[in-house]
């Protein structure tokens, strides 16, 4: 991997960062001792909304000690939106160069390739590849100290063309299932268009025994509630009002947008951690952008016992 040298001249600190109005340019920024360039800012990134590139620094800088738990220590799947939402986007697991500070660590991908993936480690890190343009935060389900072994299992309820009351009512059905095993499941919007269900684990299990028991219960999710959920990947083969729970997404080297993420949707949706009270009351995907989510995570995180919540499959 070839090394970066970052910009010459004087940095500014996180807090004058964040009080600035409407930047335009380039800017350093030191975060945690690291000197971050940061450039662009003024480029807008969701055009009906009119929120900026710093915008979307500005959030995740404001967040970092929430969603940094979910991310550091993980590889990167670098999902790239230079120019906004509505312009093309790429997607980026082979890191070809970066700064210094930036680690980076070679696996076998999915197809079979070694490639370098960037790796989630400081705030700066964050930083730098938000200021690629990568809006939403893609990491693996395992971090480097066991990379072989998820530390949580997952299940993405994807309505499609189902109704948005499907998807809550599918989500309850997780719930009774996870409790009637003794499962403490965490929800949280997707951000995008359903809702994800996370059961946090000790990484004890490697990924294929793991993608197992998540399709073991995405069937039996199917089974209990078989008018609004299935497990068929078809379109065409669902019912309109069947809720598709996918647990593909378990898979070694699959990504999915993390907690607090934010997402490169119209309204600059965010993956929302919620309670179960707030599912069974009905909430939707734009109660939560990245313009109001910093002020109700701190009044309230939902997830903040996560990993400490983990828990042991019995397989």
């Amino acid at each position: 991997m070839k090394l970066t040298r970052q910009k010459e001249g004087p940095a500014i600190s996180v807090k004058d960062f964040l009080a600035l109005k409407k930047p335009r340019g380039d800017f350093i920024v030191e975060v945690e001792r690291e000197r971050i360039s940061v450039t662009s800012l003024d480029r807008v990134y969701w055009p009906d909304e009119k929120l900026t590139k710093f915008d979307l620094l500005k959030y995740y800088l404001t967040i970092s000690a929430h969603i940094m738990p979910f991310l550091k220590d993980r590889p990167a799947i670098l999902q790239r939106y230079p120019r906004g939402i509505k312009a093309p986007m790429f997607f980026q697991q082979d890191t070809e160069s970066a700064p210094a500070y930036i680690k980076t660590v070679r696996l076998v991908n999915q197809e079979g390739r070694e490639v370098n993936y960037s790796v989630y480690t400081t705030v700066g890190s964050l930083v730098h590849f938000v200021n690629l343009g990568t809006i939403e935060q893609h990491p693996w389900h395992s971090t480097l100290k066991r990379l072989d072994k998820p530390d949580y299992v997952m299940l993405d309820l994807d309505p499609k063309q189902a109704p948005w009351k499907n998807v809550l009512d599918v989500a309850l059905v997780c719930r009774e299932i996870f409790d009637e095993i003794g499962l403490t499941a965490f929800p949280k919007t997707s951000g995008s268009s359903g809702i994800h269900i996370y059961v946090p684990l000790k990484p004890k299990h490697d990924y294929g025994k793991v993608a197992g028991i998540a399709w073991a219960l995405a069937e039996e999710v199917a089974r209990r509630a078989p008018k609004i959920a299935t497990v068929q990947r078809s379109l065409a083969k669902r019912g309109k009002q069947q809720v598709y729970v996918d647990a593909m997404q378990n898979a070694r080297g699959k990504t999915i947008a993390a907690a607090l993420s934010a997402r490169a949707k119209p309204g600059a949706t965010v993956s929302m951690p919620l309670t179960w009270k707030q599912v069974e009351k009905g909430v939707k995907i734009s109660d939560f952008t990245i313009e109001n989510v910093p002020a109700l995570i701190k009044k309230s995180n939902p997830w903040k016992d996560f990993f400490q919540s983990a828990q042991q499959l019995k397989l």
